[in-house]
This record gives structure tokens, sequence and C-alpha cells, in this order.
């Protein structure tokens, strides 16, 4: 990947603070107009060259499981530049030796990126990365204790949608390593996320969703502001839809009539039931010929097909293991399918979708 950065119009340096309970640990100053931005100095590069001043190309080739080991900080929606804010330890970016934490961003393989946006940048990284690895956003959230005995009703947590799964973690991911300590990981396309209205909030917080998970469970999420809720609902969008294009089907154990059976949902076809021991087909549907479903809150789904010949609806009832799993599914598909109509959201899609595994090698242009 190539990097270009600058600090244009900012100060940098690096100090002692102490908090008043800990010993004191130095941290990196970023001053520009609008806003002072204080950097944890836990990683320093050491290439055995002075701190470069002025713009520098450097090109990282990014490792065959993971990524460049660097994480960033900042965008135009906070006027300032994309920043380093952390470099992994024995990753491509520390390895280099020649990026710092502080250094500001300005172009990525040749693309000005000085006054792009934060997501606008990752999307750019993401090119580098095959789509079951590029991350669709991350960021903090307060999540709501469902124990009412705690003494803290919201906590820190920071969610990451990256390829195939949402991650819910305490502390955000720097290391190839943190993506598999993930405090807890669900399938796109088997969870729901939904913004809630002021009917439905729990308090007076009021930029709050929930994430339904594929057992039923339900996550109480709030963020700050209505532009942040707005792009986690954005957000939630894009990976769902990325993932259903990618996996094109899924399929489900079931049971009909105490026969184990199978029940496709597949992106092109629409619906497939099949006996499980013979894989004969049973029936197919398309999406458009299901009128209607049912489900216990338990194992049964009824669906409500419409036959393309007769036009009598057809019912069809089959029991699951996991209910909400295939219930978030078809939502999944059926949403996929609306967003196939809709040439902005695809237009918007372009660039996400782009699976460049074989771009590895990055240029960036920096500046300390």
């Amino acid at each position: 990947m190539d990097f270009r950065t600058a600090c244009e119009e900012t100060k940098t340096g690096i100090c002692l603070l102490q908090d008043g309970n800990q010993e004191p640990f130095k941290v990196r100053l970023h001053l520009a107009k609008d806003i002072l931005m204080i950097q944890e100095q836990d990683v320093i590069c050491v290439s055995g060259e002075p701190f470069y001043s002025g713009e520098r190309t450097v090109t990282i080739r990014r490792q065959t499981v993971g990524g460049f080991g660097l994480s960033i900080k900042g965008g135009a929606e906070h006027n300032i530049p994309v920043v380093v804010s952390k470099i992994s330890k024995e990753q491509r970016a520390e390895l280099s030796g020649l990026l710092f934490i502080g250094d500001a961003i300005l172009q990525i393989n040749g693309i000005n990126v000085r006054k792009c946006r934060h997501e606008e940048v990752i999307k750019k990284i993401n090119r580098n990365f095959p789509v079951n690895q590029q991350i669709v956003y991350m960021g903090w959230c307060e999540a709501r204790e469902q124990d009412p005995l705690q003494d803290r009703v919201y906590s820190p947590t920071f969610l990451a949608l990256r390829g195939s799964c949402l991650y819910k973690f305490l502390a955000p991911p720097v290391t190839t390593w943190d993506w598999t300590r993930a405090e807890k990981t669900f399938s796109v396309y088997e969870i729901m996320c939904k913004i809630l209205k002021d009917s439905d909030l729990l308090d007076r917080r009021k930029q709050c969703f929930t994430v339904q998970s594929e057992s039923g469970e339900d996550l109480y999420f709030s963020v700050e502001l209505e532009s942040d809720l707005a792009q986690w609902e954005r957000a939630f969008q894009t990976a769902t839809f990325l993932e259903v294009e990618r996996i094109q089907c899924k399929t489900y154990a079931c049971v009909l009539e105490s026969h184990l059976m199978g029940l496709t949902i597949d992106f092109s076809t629409g619906f497939i039931c099949f006996d499980a021991a013979t894989k004969a087909v049973l029936w197919r549907y398309k999406f458009s010929q299901l009128k209607g479903s049912s489900d216990d809150g338990k194992s049964k789904i009824k669906f409500l097909f419409q036959n393309p010949d007769t036009k009598q609806i057809e019912a069809k009832e089959l029991e699951f293991s996991n209910l909400f799993a295939v219930l978030h599914c078809i939502h999944s598909f059926f949403a996929a399918k609306v967003a196939c109509l809709d040439p902005l959201f695809l237009g918007n899609q372009a660039t996400a979708s782009t699976a460049a595994s074989s771009a590895t090698t990055s240029k960036a242009k920096y500046t300390t």
C-alpha cells in the first residue's frame, strides 16, 4: 500500500502524562487547528534514522494473514487529517522502520486522502484485502448491561463490522491476534439490527439501537450523535449486503413430520427444501412467491407461498433448532434482494465490494 502523510498546520510532541492512578507514561500530543489529540505512546518505531520532516513515500506489503499492523484515527469530519494512532509490534508497519505514531496520511496508492472522511480512508485501505477481511465500520458504543444488579447501567464497548462478522471487544483490536479474542462474534447475516424509536427506548438516551443475536438475545447499544446512529445503520446494511453477495446461499437443517430435511436459501433461486438423506427436492419457491410467514418463537416457522399456476396459498411448516438464525438469514437475503433494486445503494457499494486480493502492496506518503 502506498501512503503519503503530512503535518499541515499541526504540531506534535511527546510528554509524560500522569492521571493519579498509575506511574507517568509517555503520550504523543497532536495539536491541530480545532482539536488536541492525546495518543498513548505504547509503541515506538526505531529505525536508526532521525524522524522525518516533510512529505515522504513509504511502501508496505501487507502480511499474508492480517493487515499492515497499524491503526488510524481522525478524518475530515474531525477537521484533522487521518493519522497513524498505533503501530503493532513485530508487524509490517513497525518492521519497515519508516512509520511513526502521529504521521498524517496524505495519499494511498496515489489517491489524495487529505479531505477524506475516516470511513473513506478505511475503504481505500480495504481494497488491499479480500472481501471477508474488509472492515466495513468500527467504533465505540455504550453497551447497556443486562444485569440490573450491576453498578453501571452502561459500559464502553468497541464494535467492528469486518467481513462476515460483527465483533464485540472490550478494547479496539490492533494486531491480527486481537481479532481472535473478541468478547463475542456474530455472523452478520444471522443477526438483526434495529434502530429504536422513542417508544422503544429504555431510558433518556435517544440514540440507541439493538442487535438481536442468532440465539434471540437482545444487545442494547447507545451512541452520542444522531449521525453516529445513522452511520451504524448504514454499516449494518452494507455489511449484510456484501456478505450475502459473497456467500450466495445458506443451508439449514430442519425437520418435517419427523424427517430430517434441509432448507437452502439461495440468492438467485429462492427457497429449496430437500430430503437430507436422498437430496431429493421436496419443493422450491422464488422469493417473490413468499406472501407471509409466522413462527412460534421457539422452533417452528410456517411459510405461506403462492402457487404460480393456481394462485393458491400453500402453507409449509418446518422446525429448526436455530430459529432466530434462520429468521434473520431470510431477512438478510430479502434485504439484499431489495438493495439490488436501489441504484444509489449499489453505487455506494461499488468501492466496498471490490476484492483486490492480488493487490498486496501499498504505497503511502507521510509527514511527521
